[in-house]
């Protein structure tokens, strides 16, 4: 809460044309490798000052907590490993990558 609260809300509903939110779309990130590791990649995770385990805990709880109804029946927990990989690789054009990975994730359906 002390992390994403400011931007995301306590309700998850984000800050409409700023930021987005989670409930009904996180968990939908899930569903290809890209989607995954951007959420990992987000400037406000990969430069949080949490561990990475700590990173990886939060990230499943966010998904169950705010999008529990579509999270993948494969959904593997984010690892401190997996976590301290992706955050080496900065988001550069953060909004692109996001429409990029909305518009694959729509194609697939």
């Amino acid at each position: 809460m002390l992390r994403c609260q400011g931007c995301h809300r306590p309700d998850g509903s984000g800050i409409p044309g700023a930021v987005p939110p989670f409930p009904g779309v996180i968990a939908g990130f899930l569903a290809t490798p890209a989607g995954r590791a951007f959420i990992v990649r987000v400037p406000g995770v990969a430069n949080a000052p949490l561990s990475d385990a700590e990173v990886a805990q939060l990230l499943g709880w966010i998904v169950r907590r705010f999008d529990a109804a579509n999270v993948p029946g494969d959904f593997v927990d984010y690892t401190a490993p997996e976590v301290a990989a992706l955050r080496r690789q900065p988001l550069l054009r953060i909004a692109d990558e996001r429409e990029a990975i909305l518009s694959e994730l729509e194609r697939g359906r």
